[in-house]
């Protein structure tokens, strides 16, 4: 049961952004904690606000332990129903997926049948009295989101809805739709419809947003957070000095979290912030404090992400890799090697696939240091 002083700081800006201007996109690198924010407002926007176990009119009362939902929320007063809707868009979906559509009818050959997407499903639960809807969309960009959302795009903005008790305004827009037996209708969103969508700027196996669609929403992102990390691996906020040689599990896991910094900071230059690697990717399971093994294993794990991560953001930029892995440094693991192939000169990384923990551990310290 949610407290409104425990709300998170970013889950409590989604919010209030989704308050004002109806549509929010959570975007960021892999591992920043997108799907978390998404499940953080999902619970809280149902605000379950102590029905279960509450008894008001008990001897001694119980009182809802949430309270009333913050004034600050989407649609506070809208208390009868909350619901949240959840979908993920990839390179099949379509209108009649999201909105409505006609599909052939399975029981009847020959016959077809109006489709309740997604959308309209909780477009119809938002405008009936005292309710609200919130749909979920992951991975937005995975799939044709401009054609998925179709004609009820002109009408998505906060000033283009109806009031909440169904009236229009002068800006209200309405656009064509399916009715139920496939006759055309003139259909607007209402008042108290969210939409809450996360996508990975990065992936370039997506669909491209235009900027007619993405200016309908505000654009919340997030960052990798070097010093959540940190925490996880149980490590003070500031940064220590790596001896040559580890004596402790600390040793490696700070010298690990250091590197992991330098990276993302070499990355955001040769890429740009979208193509960095979130904090939650090396956080794949709890970190012991103590035991050196542990710690070990866990940097081993944890560079194989990163190693992937840096190939696949510099694929086909051997320089680039070079520089991340510190090749043309004599200490290095790593070397780049220079050879010529039809005429041209090629270059190659030479260097272990899967180095050995004392052999990790001072590649590690290097690229922190170096």
């Amino acid at each position: 049961m949610p407290i409104e002083s425990n709300i998170e700081d970013d889950a409590r800006a989604v919010l209030k952004a989704l308050a004002i201007r109806k549509n929010v996109i959570i975007a960021g690198s892999p591992g920043t904690g997108k799907s978390r924010l998404l499940n953080q407002v999902r619970e809280l926007f149902v605000w379950d606000q102590g029905n279960t176990g509450s008894s008001p009119i008990a001897r001694i009362p119980i009182p809802p332990a949430g309270g009333p939902i913050p004034t600050w929320f989407p649609s506070p007063n809208q208390t009868g129903s909350r619901k949240v809707f959840q979908t993920v868009f990839d390179q099949n979906t379509k209108y009649r997926d999201f909105m409505r559509g006609l599909v052939p009818k399975v029981t009847e050959p020959g016959a077809f049948e109006v489709t309740s997407g997604t959308f309209y499903r909780a477009s119809l639960h938002a405008r009936e009295d005292d309710h609200a809807a919130l749909v979920i969309i992951d991975e937005i960009n995975r799939g044709p989101a401009v054609a998925a959302f179709g004609s009820a795009l002109v009408g998505l903005e906060a000033d283009k809805r109806l009031l909440t008790n169904g009236d229009n305004t002068d800006t209200t827009q309405h656009f064509e739709i399916l009715g139920d037996g496939g006759e055309h209708e003139s259909f607007a969103l209402p008042n108290d419809l969210y939409v809450l969508a996360a996508m990975n700027e990065a992936d370039t196996s997506v669909e491209p947003l235009d900027v007619a669609f993405l200016r309908r929403f505000h654009l919340h992102r997030l960052e990798p957070q070097p010093d959540t990390l940190r925490a996880h691996l149980g490590l003070p906020i500031k940064a220590a000095l790596l001896p040559e040689s580890p004596t402790g599990a600390a040793d490696y896991y700070e010298a690990l979290a250091q590197a992991f910094s330098k990276i993302n900071q070499q990355i955001l230059l040769g890429r740009g912030h979208a193509y960095q690697l979130g904090h939650g990717a090396l956080m794949h399971t709890s970190a012991d404090s103590t035991a050196v093994g542990a710690a070990q294993e866990y940097i081993v794990a944890a560079w194989a992400t990163l190693r992937a991560h840096i190939d696949e953001v510099f694929f086909g930029n051997t320089r680039a890799i070079s520089d991340v892995l510190r090749a043309e440094n004599s200490k290095s693991l790593y070397s780049l090697e220079e050879a010529l192939f039809a005429g041209q000169t090629v270059r190659r990384i030479a260097g272990p696939t899967r180095p050995t923990v004392a052999e990790l551990y001072k590649l590690l310290a290097l690229i922190a240091t170096e």
